[in-house]
């Protein structure tokens, strides 16, 4: 597209804050140089602030979504030939926002429409409606240009109502961790797991403490850390209880939401890193992506296309206290084969899951269109 007209882009999903992969995601594509060469770039943030109840109605929600659907349909009429992109929705309002917005680009602005699903809940939230509702959704759907998946698995959430489905992974800067600084800060003796996400049970961490926590009584040489941002407090303060009362305070720490350098000394200072995932709706985790730039040994769950993202660099576990202890234990004992699948997190991230993969991918998308 270099030396001809800029297309117009009209890029539609949540950016940070809060910070969570979907929104991370989008704003490394957002923020692209290349993306704005070639395309003049329309907003439209749909930023949530309850993302632990995502379908919850409220006052905000209706006033952001609303205003989405008419802000979407004048840059539609008043753009020419614009591409919609769009992070579609999992929730039945969401979703329902969403395909209208996709019928107005396709009737205002006669234009493209692509969408991207982070996350493996589209179908289920197909599937839950009936009606008037679900016609005007199939509708909608049948009119997508391009459908785009993190992994193969989860092409199905777009029941086939979606001609063309493409995969394009995530992807991180590949500046994020260098190789050379790989394993700089790990301690001696002391194996360092970590624990990279938002503290929800959903994704696994009160099974993780449990898991350490045994470990540690039969003698193992652990350290668990904590990051990430508090969902429910009270569910958080019972759990710090349950560390105090078995004298772990030293041994499993949190360390709160760590962003930047900051974050990026946790991976430096780990050997393993985990995260037991039961989250009905999990897609392909930036933080394990983060995890393999780091070296680590990945340890989750069959969730989403986790399974698919980790097979030569981790382990697939059953979320449970027992698949996670299991797992931990095998590795900790195991330095031969924790450090070959460092090894193979790290090769595996050069080769497939960079930031310039994942929006050149988008990009060249856009373009054909």
């Amino acid at each position: 597209m270099a030396g001809t007209k800029k297309g117009n882009l009209i890029f539609v999903g949540p950016l940070p804050p809060p910070v969570l992969g979907e929104s991370i995601a989008l704003q490394s594509l957002y923020k692209s140089e290349k993306l704005h060469q070639r395309y003049k770039v329309k907003k439209i943030n749909l930023s949530r602030k309850d993302f632990e109840h995502p379908g919850a109605l409220s006052f905000d929600k209706l006033f952001t979504d609303s205003f989405a659907i008419l802000y979407s349909g004048f840059l539609s009429l008043a753009m020419k030939n614009p591409i919609l992109y769009i992070s579609i929705s999992q929730t039945k309002m969401g979703l329902l926002r969403d395909c209208v917005m996709i019928q107005a680009c396709k009737v205002l602005g006669r234009g493209k429409v692509v969408t991207h699903l982070h996350g493996n809940n589209l179908g289920g939230t197909i599937d839950a409606t009936s009606g008037i509702a679900q016609k005007f959704i199939v509708n909608a759907l049948r009119k997508i240009d391009v459908g785009i998946v993190l992994g193969g698995k989860l092409t199905p959430n777009y029941r086939g109502h979606v001609k063309r489905v493409e995969v394009v992974s995530n992807g991180i800067p590949a500046d994020f961790i260098l190789k050379s600084e790989v394993g700089q800060g790990k301690e001696k003796g002391v194996i360092s797991l970590l624990y990279l996400s938002n503290l929800m049970f959903e994704k696994g961490y009160v099974e993780l403490i449990k898991a350490t926590t045994a470990l540690i009584q039969e003698g193992h040489n652990l350290r668990l850390d904590l990051v990430g941002g508090i969902q429910n407090e009270s569910e958080f303060q019972e759990v710090k209880r349950y560390i105090a009362a078995n004298e772990m305070d030293q041994r499993i720490q949190y360390h709160g939401l760590k962003q930047g350098e900051e974050k990026k000394r946790f991976f430096l200072e780990s050997d393993m890193m985990a995260l037991p995932t039961k989250y009905k709706v999990e897609g392909q985790p930036m933080s394990i992506i983060e995890g393999m730039a780091a070296g680590l040994p990945i340890i989750s769950s069959d969730r989403g296309i986790i399974a698919e993202l980790i097979k030569d660099c981790g382990v697939v576990i059953d979320p449970t206290v027992e698949g996670v202890k299991g797992a931990i234990k095998n590795l900790v004992n195991d330095d031969a084969e924790r450090m070959r699948l460092g090894r193979m997190s790290r090769e595996t991230f050069e080769e497939y899951y960079t930031e310039d993969k994942y929006t050149d991918s988008l990009i060249a998308i856009f373009d054909e269109l």
